[in-house]
């Protein structure tokens, strides 16, 4: 993106659209380098303007709060999109929901069981926004979001927009075949109703739950790995089974608490995570014959 155009694209911008944006406070790991562009739309129609005049010339990416990221130390070269509070909504009728991208999956959460509403109890125990969550298909439990969603309204990079109904977004375990270059712009959800105090129960049951088995208050990304397919174990026990929980490289290591959880000491690496991915991932192999996904997502140059 010239400096002219850049230039001329901000006098058509409502939002806010800064250069050399530091990427490093805007993900849970405190990871990361700079991207080319940060632009947070002031509205639908803002970040319509932005697509049309970007016009596929530079990349985009979209993060919400970071929770489940890795950024580079290298950064991002091309443009990355934030949602700010226009974006960020709950509305109910009956017992249809419709909430806006950058809601907190916990917020909605409260908020439908507020409203008599269950279904959405495992978003307590999940951080991040809810668009996020919905790409990944988030789960805890034995539930996730593929259960709950009725449709998503999209906007693709050419700025057109597009209502994606359940059966065509195929879900799978933390998949769905959501792309890149589709932007959720509104999530329309369904749920059942229940006495509100049973509702609540059952969240704090699961919040005590997640809070004396994974770590609190320290630079993580959440689970590193998605729980394998094809084995009877979680990712978690297969790399303690295979002695890794106590693998560090850097100024990065494996949380005490879960061993599926990457903790930075402080001013770790993306090189130091991925060689300590990297070095998990062969060790399992080695030992269990399983290959480990990722459910982190990584992004920037190399």
């Amino acid at each position: 993106m010239s400096i002219n155009f850049y230039s001329e694209l901000k006098k058509n911008l409502q939002g806010e659209l800064r250069e050399n944006f530091d990427l490093s406070k805007s993900n849970w790991l405190g990871i990361g380098g700079k991207a080319n562009f940060f632009f947070k739309p002031k509205d639908l129609k803002d970040l319509q303007i932005f697509l049309r005049n970007n016009n596929r010339h530079f990349p985009i990416i979209v993060i919400g709060s970071g929770s489940n990221l890795l950024i580079r130390d290298k950064g991002f070269d091309g443009v990355v999109i934030k949602f700010g509070k226009d974006f960020d909504y709950i509305k109910i009728n009956n017992d249809i929901i419709n909430c806006g991208p950058a809601t907190p999956k916990s917020i909605l959460a409260e908020y439908v069981a507020n409203n008599n509403l269950t279904g959405f109890e495992f978003l307590y125990c999940i951080p991040g926004t809810i668009a996020g969550g919905v790409v990944m298909n988030s789960g805890c439990y034995g539930s996730d979001i593929s259960k709950v969603v009725l449709s998503v309204t999209v906007i693709d990079m050419n700025g057109e927009i597009k209502i994606i109904s359940n059966k065509d977004i195929n879900f799978s375990y933390r998949h769905s075949s959501l792309t890149k270059n589709q932007i959720i712009t509104n999530i329309e959800m369904k749920g059942s109703f229940l006495e509100n105090q049973k509702i609540l129960e059952i969240m704090k049951n699961l919040k005590d739950k997640k809070d004396t088995e994974q770590p609190q208050k320290i630079k993580t990304g959440g689970s590193t790995f998605k729980n394998p397919k094809n084995s009877d174990k979680k990712a978690w026990q297969l790399i303690k089974e295979s002695g890794c929980a106590d693998l560090r490289v850097g100024r990065i290591k494996l949380s005490n608490l879960h061993c599926n959880f990457l903790e930075n000491l402080d001013k770790a690496s993306s090189e130091d995570a991925e060689n300590l991915i990297e070095k998990i991932k062969k060790e399992v192999f080695k030992k269990t014959n399983v290959n480990l996904e990722l459910e982190l997502e990584v992004v920037g140059k190399k």
